[in-house]
């Protein structure tokens, strides 16, 4: 029997090492598609036909999804005798910093268009990789208020005020490195800080303290806007806030900045934001209106990097474009990009990939006729599971459908690995949504247990059939 044993631990070993090379997580959120709306409501445009496409045949997926290649194109009239410049919209779930405007191209009758882009309200339901969506609808008037270029209204300070840069290079003079501190007090009502390069902030009644670790050469910023600041700065032996050193030298420089420049200077130091694509109002207003949420939510204080990350936070990005239209002409208007689905291996062996493409925009047109959609799955999950819309299965892992009118719902569906879920599926995938990156474990103990046990009963069999 001994043996036996030893063989399954063997095999569950090596089997631990399979496992674990493709674990990860078992729910990773996507973001849902949209067809393009029309920003004035009363545009007498009419959209004949849309042929919507989702093509996954390119096989040039992310880390933990499928990427479809997604082409919605629009055959649209203007029924009057007058020519119609109509503004569109497009809305696009993704992280500023996040976009590859390379996949984007929208159209009208081949020629391509150029487009503004619109930095909109942060989607708070996504992005955590265990809390299932709950917010799959756009506010499509709230994306309407966000094409604008009106400077930010802010509440905490004067976005036309004008502060003052402190930069302070800083020179450690031992290898082993210094506590680089600067102590101040200040009134929260009547000042507000921003510092970049210093990575620890404190306050204490009135009494801040922003420190910084230097192992060489750096320049730290303070940037003051209101009443001024008298800095006491000092140096410590890293890791000991109590223990003092001179083993460093310091120089400061100071001067008058307004708040738009030095939002602008601080933000493009950083290289992986593409800012081309995007105006500077409209990436001030994003800049200044998190910098206004931390000094009202943050004791008038914020860093640098508190405002980077709102470039990686999940937003209604808005690609605004005009197409015009000569009196009752037809124009063929397309928009075609990448998009990720959602991954759920929580109640499945493998993983389900869960799409879903907003449509109720199109209400918005003076009137809509002839949707017809196409499929193309790849080839790691090539069926349609689930569908919100009857699919029709053709060859070539091709799922079609075609409707005279609108649905009343959103077009939804999955895609698989295999025809249905059984049951084996739905008990695995109960397994990794327990125990998550621990699932390998689980399944291996259970399966070296139910091992051992079957062995123990054979060997209990041969012995009693001996005796």
């Amino acid at each position: 029997m001994k043996k036996f044993v030893y063989i399954a631990i063997i095999l569950i070993i090596s089997s631990f090492t399979m496992v674990f090379a493709n674990s990860g997580p078992v729910y990773w959120q996507g973001y849902p598609s949209s067809d393009i709306m029309t920003v004035d409501k009363d545009s007498p445009i009419k959209v004949k036909s849309e042929d919507l496409i989702f093509d996954f045949s390119d096989g040039n997926n992310d880390l933990h999804s499928v990427q479809a290649n997604v082409t919605a194109q629009y055959e649209m009239t203007n029924p009057t005798d007058k020519t119609q410049s109509v503004q569109m919209a497009f809305p696009y779930i993704e992280r500023l910093y996040n976009i590859n405007y390379d996949n984007i191209k929208i159209t009208a009758n081949g020629k391509e268009l150029p487009y503004e882009v619109y930095a909109g309200n942060v989607v708070n339901s996504y992005g955590n990789s265990f809390e299932e969506d709950k917010e799959k609808n756009y506010d499509f008037d709230k994306i309407v208020n966000t094409i604008s270029n009106d400077i930010y209204d802010a509440k905490s300070f004067s976005v036309y005020g004008i502060g003052k840069l402190y930069s302070i290079e800083i020179k450690p003079t031992t290898e082993k490195g210094i506590d680089f501190t600067v102590d101040f007090t200040y009134d929260q009502d009547e000042t507000k800080i921003l510092t970049k390069n210093f990575n620890g902030f404190s306050l204490n009644g009135g009494k801040a303290r922003i420190t910084s670790g230097c192992f060489d050469t750096q320049i730290a910023e303070i940037y003051v806007l209101g009443e001024d600041i008298n800095m006491d700065i000092n140096g410590y032996v890293i890791g000991a806030s109590n223990e003092e050193t001179d083993l460093f030298t310091y120089e400061i420089t100071e001067k008058e900045v307004d708040v738009r420049t030095y939002l602008f200077d601080s933000m493009k130091s950083y290289s992986f934001i593409d800012f081309e694509h995007i105006s500077d109002i409209q990436l001030f207003n994003l800049y200044a209106s998190a910098l206004d949420k931390y000094f009202i939510n943050n004791m008038g204080f914020c860093t640098v990097d508190d405002i980077l990350a709102e470039s990686g936070s999940v937003r209604v990005i808005t690609l605004v474009y005009n197409v015009e239209f000569l009196p009752s002409q037809d124009q063929q208007v397309s928009v075609s990009y990448n998009t990720n689905g959602t991954m759920d291996k929580r109640n499945t062996s493998s993983p389900q990939y869960i799409f879903d493409y907003i449509l109720n925009p199109a209400k918005n047109w003076n009137s809509f006729n002839n949707l017809n959609i196409k499929i193309i799955t790849p080839q790691e999950a090539p069926y349609v599971i689930d569908s919100s819309i009857e699919l029709n299965k053709e060859e070539g892992n091709i799922y079609t459908a075609s409707l005279e009118k609108l649905p009343e719902d959103d077009l939804s569906f999955t895609l698989y690995s295999k025809e249905k879920v059984t049951l084996y599926d739905k008990i695995e995938g109960r397994i990794n949504r327990s125990f998550g990156y621990f699932a390998p474990i689980v399944i291996g103990v259970i399966i070296l247990f139910t091992i051992i046990i079957s062995n123990i009963i054979v060997w209990k069999i041969k012995k009693s059939n001996h005796l």
